[in-house]
């Protein structure tokens, strides 16, 4: 009984080693599973790691194409605004030229008693040239509008992709990262990470390079219809600013012509003032020469009738000198009206000068007019230097 007892306790202490040792060899067959999936665990976080370095590394070549493309649209709406803005200064300048021709018009219609073509066309290139200033100065403002939020967004394209940029480069130090390297501790109030979705990740990223690509085609458009209106009312306004110089033309031509007309009629009253004036003195020097051998005659008619009785008699010297006084006194009766007539032709033409040279001097004085409007309206071209105020007010006075 004493041997059983002896047999089952040394028996006991055995199984307890037995069973220590089974939980030993359980334990370090779960720890060698365990350990042997840290190598395929740590092969898919740098999987991970490298797609995900890809994917930033992709966004990143895209929103700096965008922002490219931002910097060039940018460039070209700051030079659209350049024009744009160089060409209201000079509509307004040309606007303020045409305000200045429209004076010497209005003196074109007073002398010439009717409503002036030049002053129709005048008002039709200010009305246009307004017009235009006025198109220019909201589409200039639609432009600094387009701009300024174009700019808007290239900061914001600029700054995504300093985050892809930073975010990329830590990426890369995770993926580098070496055991050995110290790591950086930071006390758990400064680092509180706040995640977002990669979803949301993904649309913000998306959805910021669809508005930057989309609005740089708007401003793209934009500036094509813009340059287009400008082209097409550039055309618009060269068209008017020629037939506006055409009637000038036209009219000034018309005026040479009438100022020849009436320089070649003057001369011709000239000449007949000359002719009949001519004509007066000699009449004049007839009738006086008559005058005076009528008065001889009559004086020796008389002399003859003072003879003594029959010595008084009809004799040839009597009727020679009875037939050379009455002579004398139908030409001199003749020469008279003559005279007269051309007295009265003289103070006609002369009427006739006077009247010419009016219109002579309303003619010259009207074509001065119109030469200096031409000189004036020539003086400035959409494209070309504006002139000063002191010589608009030259040609004014």
């Amino acid at each position: 009984m004493i041997s059983s007892n002896k047999s089952l306790s040394t028996s006991r202490p055995q199984l307890q080693t037995f069973q220590v040792q089974n939980r030993d060899d359980d334990i370090v067959c779960s720890l060698q599973e365990e350990v042997s999936r840290i190598p395929s665990a740590a092969h898919s976080t740098m999987k991970h790691l490298s797609c995900r370095q890809t994917e930033i590394s992709g966004w990143q070549v895209q929103i700096s194409e965008s922002i490219s493309r931002a910097d060039q649209e940018i460039f070209a709406l700051e030079m659209m605004r350049g024009s744009a803005e160089g060409s209201l200064q000079e509509k307004q300048q040309y606007s303020q030229l045409l305000s200045n021709c429209v004076p010497l018009a209005n003196i074109i219609c007073a002398a010439e008693m009717k409503h002036s073509r030049i002053l129709n066309e005048l008002k039709k290139e200010e009305k246009l040239t307004n017009e235009i200033s006025d198109m220019l100065q909201k589409q200039i403002c639609v432009l600094l509008e387009r701009l300024s939020s174009l700019k808007d967004i290239r900061t914001q394209l600029l700054a995504d992709f300093h985050d892809k940029s930073e975010a990329a480069q830590l990426t890369t130090k995770c993926i580098l990262y070496d055991q050995n390297t110290q790591c950086s501790r930071l006390h758990i109030d400064q680092y509180k990470p706040v995640h977002v979705k990669h979803d949301m990740w993904l649309s913000h990223c998306k959805n910021l390079k669809l508005i930057a690509d989309n609005f740089i085609k708007v401003c793209c458009t934009f500036r094509g219809n813009l340059r287009y209106s400008l082209a097409n009312q550039k055309i618009n306004l060269d068209h008017l600013r020629c037939c506006t110089g055409d009637t000038l033309r036209k009219e000034i031509h018309e005026l040479i012509k009438i100022q020849d007309t009436m320089t070649w009629d003057r001369q011709s009253i000239c000449d007949d003032i000359s002719d009949l004036t001519k004509d007066i003195q000699r009449l004049t020097v007839q009738i006086k020469n008559c005058d005076q051998k009528l008065h001889q005659a009559t004086h020796r008619l008389e002399i003859l009738n003072q003879r003594p009785r029959l010595e008084l008699c009809l004799d040839q010297p009597h009727f020679c000198l009875t037939l050379e006084k009455q002579d004398l006194s139908k030409i001199t009766d003749g020469l008279y009206p003559l005279l007269k007539q051309s007295q009265q032709d003289l103070e006609s033409t002369r009427r006739r000068l006077m009247i010419l040279d009016d219109k002579l001097a309303k003619n010259t004085k009207l074509l001065e007019v119109e030469q200096k409007l031409q000189s004036l309206h020539k003086s400035f071209y959409p494209g070309s230097s504006a002139p000063s105020q002191g010589s608009a007010g030259h040609v004014l006075l």
